[in-house]
């Protein structure tokens, strides 16, 4: 192949797989992130394919570029809350690049294209960028395929659905199960699910919606109210941003997910204002909540 490297190609090129390593890694270690530090992170991962334009580097040299490069695209990209969501975002991206590394490779192989260049743990394919992107779309979505289906044989980091049980009426949700979330509430110990206003809105007591929807404090009303002894605020740590969030306590949540189902008694149900997926769940469930 030729040794002239377009900068713009390679720059790209790495924009866009960067990217779909991000995509892969948020599926499997099932965080939710934002759009725009994806997007930094993946023109992060472009700027760092200039590596290859370095002399080659010996094995351990490159072995710490690598990971000093991963720590800090998933620190742009997953922001960092604690070490242990941070490890298990690292995990997911570095498991991700071994994957969708490999897949690229075999089929790269397979199909013999004309000119490919790999130095300094950068990659760049003398291709158009058009093919390569077909190309590329291809490797993720087998990867996908691929967590999907580990994901398949592990039923607690599945989506399931949970049903809320108050003074005799009850609302389900489709719900996701986060193995890391463990919040509970403050006085009482009962864990502390998540879920969606716009989820909740007709089930909630008129009078308490301008409060669960984050705009005025608890209503002035009488003691004896059904719902009065229920309301509380939970604080809550995501990402950058931490407060209070209105909650109430549940007579139970019944979680069913596979061929069963398990009650939890007294749990608390915080209400956000924002979305918790793209529309696939609309709430988050505590840890504790699917374990036996």
């Amino acid at each position: 192949m030729s040794d002239v490297i377009y900068i713009d190609v390679l720059i790209a090129i790495n924009i866009f797989v960067t990217w779909l390593l991000l995509a892969c890694s948020v599926f499997f270690s099932a965080v939710q992130v934002k759009r725009w530090r994806l997007l930094l992170s993946s023109l992060l991962g472009g700027a760092g394919s200039l590596l290859i334009l370095l002399p080659p580097a010996p094995w351990w040299l490159l072995a710490i570029e690598k990971l000093l490069l991963s720590a800090l695209l998933v620190f742009a990209g997953f922001g960092f809350v604690k070490w242990s969501r941070y490890l298990r975002c690292f995990a997911a991206f570095f498991g991700v690049n071994f994957a969708f590394a490999g897949l690229m490779l075999a089929l790269w192989l397979t199909l013999k294209p004309g000119g490919m260049l790999y130095q300094n743990g950068a990659i760049y394919f003398d291709v158009s960028l058009l093919a390569f992107v077909i190309f590329a779309c291809a490797c993720y979505a087998i990867v996908r395929g691929l967590v999907a289906l580990l994901r398949r044989r592990h039923p607690g980091a599945n989506l399931c659905r949970a049903t809320i049980q108050v003074m005799g009426s009850s609302v389900t949700l489709p719900a996701f199960y986060d193995s890391g979330n463990r919040l509970t509430d403050g006085f009482t110990g009962a864990p502390v699910a998540v879920a969606e206003y716009d989820a909740l809105q007709t089930f909630l007591p008129g009078e308490f919606r301008p409060f669960f929807r984050g705009e005025l404090g608890l209503p002035d009303l009488p003691g004896e109210h059904p719902w009065r002894a229920r309301v509380r605020q939970i604080p809550f740590h995501a990402l950058e941003r931490e407060g209070l969030l209105p909650a109430f306590r549940t007579d139970q949540v019944v979680v069913k997910a596979g061929h069963g189902t398990q009650p939890t008694p007294g749990a608390i149900v915080a209400v956000t204002p924002d979305a918790l997926s793209d529309g696939s769940y609309s709430m988050l469930l505590q840890a504790s909540m699917l374990e036996k």
